[in-house]
């Protein structure tokens, strides 16, 4: 493993600590929320929140930055495997800092994501940044980003629906659309990267132009809804829950990004072997952590 790679791995790792510590920063800000301000007030309550703040400049602005350059060295495919790092700090930040409470079956969840993201990390699912930028100059990659683009937007929509629909698991559903969203910002900061540098140069033709206008307002949307939606979710259910819920579609649609929208092959049985357990792992994750919050929310 050369000098590169492992500084890609490293920045990754790092970037899913800083980002899951701005979450709990956030879940904390919205605990402190008293519960007369939690209806129409709860927004307005948590922009006065220092610690709110502090927490989004974790995970917009340092968690984005680092994000961004972990893309960079190693390429998509990688990146939101090694951030599952994050959910160790997550776990034991959430006893500690929130004071929220976890069971063996919470703690085995979160093992077992943690398991399954590594497995998908090992399997090679490497997509180089200049590979990503001859991909779409080809009109049947470009055809698969915008199916691709378009069946994230409307499985959020559809299970954001569920999710106002279903008082008992609120937190838990809007958790998992709300990863939809965060998968598609995740995968257009591929295409910018690609483009970016020929833009601002003023060397990138027209296709390249409209590429980079659509990832600035792809991702600029999508993460201001996401991280709306994620402080809604946090009020009727644990950080601790919520975030290994939400990384089931975030984890999963990576596999797709490379069998689907590029067309890539594995590079080995083995790598093959490493996504199919990675992928049950995730989902028997969700499902454990999914269950236990049903649980908290009949015993109140």
């Amino acid at each position: 493993m050369d000098y590169k790679y492992m500084m890609g791995v490293a920045v990754a790792i790092l970037c899913g600590v800083i980002n899951n510590a701005g979450v709990l920063l956030q879940k904390k800000a919205v605990n402190d929320v008293p519960a007369e301000l939690k209806g129409k007030g709860f927004m307005a309550t948590l922009l006065k929140s220092r610690l709110w703040w502090l927490g989004m400049f974790f995970q917009v602005a340092l968690g984005m930055a680092t994000f961004m350059w972990a893309q960079a060295l190693i390429g998509p495919a990688l990146v939101p495997g090694l951030m599952a790092a994050g959910l160790i700090v997550l776990a034991l930040g959430s006893v500690k800092l929130i004071g929220e409470k976890l069971s063996f079956p919470e703690y085995f969840g979160i093992f077992l994501m943690i398991a399954g993201i590594a497995l998908l990390g090992l399997s090679g699912l490497d997509i180089a940044i200049d590979r990503v930028r001859e991909a779409l100059a080809l009109s049947n990659i470009v055809f698969h980003i915008l199916v691709f683009t378009a069946c994230m937007y409307v499985f959020w929509g559809i299970i954001h629906l569920v999710s106002l629909r279903n008082q008992k698991r609120k937190g838990i559903i809007m958790g998992f659309s709300n990863g939809f969203l965060f998968s598609l910002s995740n995968f257009w900061v591929s295409p910018l990267l690609a483009v970016i540098a020929l833009v601002l140069a003023g060397k990138g033709n027209s296709s390249q132009i409209i590429i980079f206008i659509a990832a600035c307002v792809i991702l600029v949307s999508a993460n201001l809804v996401a991280f709306y939606q994620i402080q809604v979710a946090f009020k009727y259910g644990q950080a601790s829950n919520i975030i290994p819920v939400q990384q089931i579609s975030v984890q999963i649609t990576p596999i797709l990004v490379y069998f689907l929208v590029f067309s890539l092959t594995p590079p080995s049985t083995l790598s093959a072997v490493f996504i199919i357990l990675g992928a049950l792992l995730i989902i028997l994750a969700g499902f454990l952590l999914g269950r236990r919050q049903e649980e908290l929310e009949k015993i109140k």
